[in-house]
């Protein structure tokens, strides 16, 4: 009786402080419960359908499950053995929620990849860009009953309004959770996690299976009268994917096998499936969307839980050498990578330090390192002799985890570049030394470097683009893409700086799924 209450409580959304630890607990308990949860991995959700919620309530989709409480009360976290444990009291919990409280959706189309109810949900928000990504989206609700689907369940006749949700194209919020350091790479490590979780052999269903059943169904075709918010995954795995991959034939002469398969891709995170929708050509051009208002009208979360800003955890601080440096990228950014801008601020190691160049920025360097600063920094040089001597210094150094050395990148383009010295006019290569960031513009067919100052460090000469900030100036002065200019160049720096941040952030969320499959 002690575990009925425990979950009863749980799902009604009462007694959630003490359900919560103020420490993050282990994966296999971890259950968000409301946006004030831990966002730190926020691929790390409870293992939803570990316990049987089969629509417990009409017109409902899937209950809340709460693995935590089950760990609290000493039952089996194995999910065959608590699934038959949560049966036995499911009757008596059916009265009490029939036709109560609220829901909350994050779904590609109709597919359904992750749901909360009433305080216990996950925060989703890092996905979207706050007031930027609001839209009426379609919220579906149970109408009449229909029929009976594949696996006994109501199948009921849809009532679509639209309501305030946050919505956003599946490319662009790949990009993002890259950023978070949910990489695709991340997948199987997430895929052999579930498989030793829930003890089925990752040999005899392997991830390159799932990946390339995922990537080849048509996720447009589900069903139009499913209603109560689409289909969820592991729906959608039993009916779509596991006889595309021999695993109905699996379910007849080996249930208990296919059963633990079947609940992993349940509680996959919506990270991963995110991921691996992405590579689907029908699912590419969907929308993800978060259906949160009945959440927030419900009250039991307010707007502001969801619609806001990126939590500075997540942002990188890039450092510069100089303000034309912090200036051009930040606007490059606003204005070819909006959607991804809000990760990233800015040191100024000109005008917003008593300091400049770049000795004083690897002195900088070595006192960040020196304070174990704990936010993710990029440090950025110039592609110029000055910039690579001090960059192989930094290089040099303990550089931590959260921290990237980074250089402009070496171009084709620089190999053969008008250049003015003592001898006059040549062609030369200018690429670690004379490389700043004004030379990464659209420079035409008249740009050049003269020559200035010996670099002993790196044995060659320091040069400077001429007519440097009027290139800076025509492209500050753009407010969105312009026909004929070519942004080649600072798309490049861009690739870079992000593919840094992500590195800092996969890093990270590596190590914790690390720790998990070593658990």
């Amino acid at each position: 009786m002690q575990s009925s209450s425990v979950l009863l409580l749980a799902f009604l959304g009462v007694g959630k402080s003490w359900l919560r630890e103020d420490k993050r607990p282990d994966l296999c308990q971890m259950t968000f419960l409301g946006p004030e949860a831990d966002r730190r991995f926020p691929y790390e959700k409870s293992l939803k359908r570990t316990f049987t919620q089969r629509k417990f309530a009409a017109g409902f989709g899937p209950i809340l499950t709460l693995v935590q409480s089950a760990a609290n009360v000493g039952l089996d976290p194995r999910p065959y053995g608590v699934s038959q444990v949560v049966r036995g009291f499911r009757a008596s919990i059916h009265p009490l929620i029939y036709g109560m409280g609220s829901m909350i959706h994050l779904a590609v189309g109709r597919l359904e990849i992750d749901w909360g109810q009433n305080f216990g949900f996950q925060d989703h928000s890092a996905l979207f860009q706050g007031e930027k990504d609001i839209a009426n989206i379609p919220y579906y609700y149970a109408g009449n009953q229909v029929g009976i689907d594949f696996e006994s369940d109501t199948i009921w006749e849809p009532i679509v309004e639209l309501k305030e949700g946050l919505t956003k194209p599946l490319p662009l919020v790949i990009d993002r959770i890259n950023l978070l350091g949910h990489t695709f790479d991340q997948c199987e490590k997430e895929f052999l996690f579930r498989a030793q979780f829930n003890d089925f052999d990752p040999d005899r269903f392997t991830f390159s299976q799932l990946r390339d059943a995922l990537a080849k169904v048509d996720v447009t075709a589900l069903s139009a009268d499913y209603g109560d918010g689409g289909q969820d995954f592991g729906k959608f795995f039993r009916r779509e994917l596991a006889p595309r991959l021999g695993l109905d034939a699996l379910a007849k002469d080996d249930f208990e096998t296919y059963h633990r398969i079947s609940e992993a891709m349940e509680n996959m995170s919506a990270y991963t499936v995110l991921h691996l929708l992405a590579r689907n050509p029908h699912a590419a051009s969907l929308p993800v969307q978060w259906s949160f208002n009945d959440i927030d009208t419900g009250g039991y979360a307010r707007r502001e839980d969801f619609v806001r800003l990126l939590d500075p955890s997540a942002r990188f601080l890039i450092v510069t050498e100089g303000s034309s440096d912090a200036k051009i990228i930040q606007h490059a950014l606003n204005l070819l990578r909006p959607h991804v801008a809000d990760f990233f601020s800015f040191v100024d190691m000109e005008e917003g330090y008593p300091f400049s160049g770049t000795g004083n920025m690897f002195r900088f360097v070595q006192g960040l390192i020196g304070i174990a600063v704990q936010n993710k920094i990029l440090v950025l040089f110039d592609n110029d002799a000055e910039g690579l001597a001090n960059h192989g210094r930094c290089a040099a150094l303990s550089v931590p985890t959260n921290m990237r050395i980074l250089a402009l990148p070496d171009l084709p383009d620089f190999t053969t570049f008008r250049t003015l010295g003592p001898d006059g006019e040549h062609t030369g290569d200018i690429n670690g030394r004379a490389a700043a960031i004004e030379c990464y513009l659209d420079l035409g067919d008249k740009a050049r470097v003269q020559w200035t100052n010996f670099n002993r460090a790196t044995a060659s000469y320091q040069g400077e683009l001429e007519g440097k900030t009027r290139y800076m100036r025509k492209f500050l002065e753009q407010r969105e893409r312009k026909s004929g200019y070519d942004y080649t160049r600072i798309e490049q720096v861009l690739d870079v700086l992000i593919g840094g941040a992500v590195s800092i952030a996969a890093t990270e969320v590596a190590e914790e799924w690390q720790r998990h499959l070593e658990y």
